[in-house]
C-alpha cells in the first residue's frame, strides 16, 4: 500500500513537473518574441544615379554591406518625373502633369511650372509624388543648388545629408523613406568625381543611421534613371521645323504652332502640336543630326522613324509587335525573327520575352518603354517623342550660359536609362523594370502613403491631349 501510494506519488509529482515546464515554455518564447526590437527599413532614393557608377565604387570597395546592384530600367524618356511617378504608383503617387516639372498644359493650352515653382513647396512638392517621402529636401533648398554650380550644387549635397541623418534618427515609423536630388544635380554640373565624392559620404550616413538604430535596420537604395558622362552637342530642332513651316511658342495657336518645353539639359525632346501635324513632324525631325529615332502615337498604334527606315509597334493583351515599314530603324528584326517561332506567326511576341531580348541591348527594354512612353506615363503626353544619341542635348539655352554640362539623360540608352536598386537584405533580379521596382523591394507601406490616397493623389488618371 506505501509502496503503491509512493509510486502514485511520483507519477503525480512528474506531471505536475511536466505540466509546470510545458506551460512555461511557451510563456518563455512569448517574453523573448515581445521583447525583441521590430525591423526597420530605410530606403534612400538617389537621383539620377547609374549602375556603371556604383559598379565602379563597389570594386574599389565601397558600398559592402549591399548585395550586387540590379540593373533598374527606367522609363523612356528616362526623366525624373515620369520614372518616380512609375515607381512609386504602388506606394500611393498620382500620375505626374508632366515629363519635367516645367510642362505643357494640354488641357488649357499653356504652360506651368518654371524655374520660380522650384522655391515653391505648394508647387514642387505638394500634389506630387514628392509628398511620400519622409525627407525631400525642400523647394528653396532643391533650387538654390544651381545657384552658383557646382560649387553651390555640392555645398548643398552635403547639407542634404545632414538634414536626412537628422530625419531618419528622429524618425520612429517602420520605413523611413528618404530622396535626394543633389546627385542628379553634381552628375549634371560636376561630374562623377564629384557625384562620387557625395556618394562616399552617403555611405558613411548610411552606416551612422544603421549603428545608431535602436532596432535592426535593413537599407535600400535606388535611382530612378541614370546620367551618362562624355561631351555634350546641343542638337538644332526648332531651325530645321521653321525651314518646314512650323512655328514656336507657349501655347498651340493655329494648325502651325508647336509648343517644345525645355526645362533642362536632357536627352530627349517633346514637342505638342496638332495631331495632324505629327507625321509631318516626325518626318522632318527623324532625318537630323544627332536624332536617334523620333515616335508618336495614332488610334492606339505607335509609330516609329528614323534615317534607317520606319516601323510601327503594336500591343495585344501582353504581346507587342515590332512591324517595319521600310528598313528596320530600331534593329530588332533579327530579334524578332528568332523569337516567332514560339510566339506565332503573326508577329507578336509575348512581352516577358521581348523583355529577356532586350533588357541588356544598347535600347534596354526598347519595344514596352517606347509603347509605354508614347501612349501614357504623364497626364500631359507629348504628340512627338524624340529621342537623341548619346552625346546630344536639348533644353533651356539660358542654362549653357551657367553650366558646362557633365551629363545628362533622358533618352533610351543604357547609360542613361540604367539606374540601380540594392538591398542589405537579399540579391534582388539583375534586371527590374521601373513599374515593378517597388514590389521587388517588398511593396513597403510608407507612412505618408495613406495620406496621399486620402488626398486623392493616386487616384487613376487618363492622358488627355489637347
Amino acid at each position: 500500500m506505501k509502496r503503491t501510494f509512493r509510486f502514485y506519488g511520483c507519477r503525480v509529482f512528474t506531471t505536475l513537473v511536466v505540466l509546470l515546464v510545458s506551460t512555461s515554455m511557451p510563456f518563455k518564447i512569448f517574453s523573448r518574441t515581445a521583447s525583441t526590437p521590430p525591423s526597420r527599413h530605410v530606403i534612400v532614393c538617389v537621383d539620377g544615379v547609374g549602375i556603371s557608377t556604383i559598379n565602379k565604387m563597389r570594386a574599389e570597395g565601397h558600398f559592402k554591406m549591399f548585395h550586387s546592384p540590379s540593373h533598374m530600367i527606367s522609363t523612356f524618356p528616362s526623366l525624373t518625373n515620369a520614372a518616380l511617378s512609375k515607381i512609386l504608383e504602388p506606394a500611393g503617387a498620382g500620375m505626374t502633369g508632366g515629363y519635367e516639372d516645367n510642362f505643357f498644359d494640354t488641357e488649357n493650352n499653356r504652360m506651368r511650372g518654371g524655374i520660380f515653382d522650384r522655391f515653391r513647396s505648394d508647387h514642387f512638392i505638394s500634389g506630387t509624388f514628392r509628398e511620400l517621402f519622409d525627407y525631400h529636401p525642400s523647394a528653396i533648398k532643391s533650387g538654390l543648388g544651381y545657384a552658383a554650380p557646382p560649387l553651390s550644387t555640392y555645398l548643398e549635397s552635403l547639407s542634404d545629408l545632414v538634414r536626412l541623418r537628422q530625419k531618419a534618427k528622429s524618425n520612429n515609423q517602420p520605413v523611413f523613406f528618404a530622396y535626394t536630388g543633389a546627385t542628379d544635380s553634381l552628375a549634371h554640373v560636376g561630374g562623377e568625381t564629384m557625384l562620387r565624392s557625395f556618394l562616399e559620404r552617403l555611405e558613411d550616413t548610411l552606416e551612422d543611421i544603421v549603428r545608431d538604430s535602436k532596432t535592426p535596420t535593413t537599407v535600400t537604395i535606388f535611382s530612378d534613371h541614370g546620367n551618362d558622362f562624355r561631351k555634350y552637342r546641343r542638337v538644332g530642332l526648332k531651325e530645321p521645323l521653321r525651314e518646314a513651316g512650323f512655328s514656336f511658342d507657349n501655347k498651340i495657336k493655329d494648325d502651325k504652332s508647336v509648343v517644345l518645353p525645355q526645362f533642362g539639359l536632357v536627352g530627349s525632346g517633346v514637342l505638342f502640336t496638332q495631331e495632324k501635324n505629327e507625321e509631318r513632324l516626325a518626318n522632318v525631325l527623324s532625318s537630323l543630326e544627332g536624332v536617334d529615332f523620333v515616335t508618336y502615337e495614332q488610334n492606339g498604334l505607335v509609330y516609329v522613324a528614323n534615317h534607317q527606315g520606319h516601323a510601327t509597334i503594336e500591343k495585344r493583351n501582353d504581346e507587342y509587335r515590332y512591324l517595319p515599314t521600310s528598313g528596320d530603324p530600331l534593329g530588332l528584326l533579327p530579334l524578332a525573327e528568332k523569337s516567332n517561332g514560339r510566339n506565332g506567326c503573326d508577329g507578336f511576341i509575348k512581352d516577358k520575352d521581348w523583355f529577356e531580348l532586350t533588357r541588356a541591348s544598347v535600347r534596354p527594354d526598347v519595344v514596352a518603354r517606347i509603347f509605354e512612353g508614347a501612349t501614357q506615363g504623364v497626364l500631359n503626353r507629348a504628340n512627338v517623342i524624340v529621342n537623341l544619341e548619346d552625346g546630344y542635348y536639348t533644353g533651356n539655352s539660358f542654362l549653357d550660359v551657367f553650366t558646362f554640362l557633365q551629363a545628362t539623360h533622358g533618352n533610351i540608352g543604357q547609360e542613361q536609362s540604367y539606374g540601380f536598386a540594392m538591398s542589405t537584405a537579399s540579391e534582388l533580379p539583375a534586371y527590374i523594370r521601373a513599374g515593378d521596382l517597388w514590389k521587388t523591394l517588398g511593396s513597403a507601406q510608407l507612412a505618408k502613403g495613406a495620406k496621399v490616397r486620402s488626398n486623392g493623389k493616386a487616384d487613376s488618371i487618363e492622358s488627355h491631349r489637347h
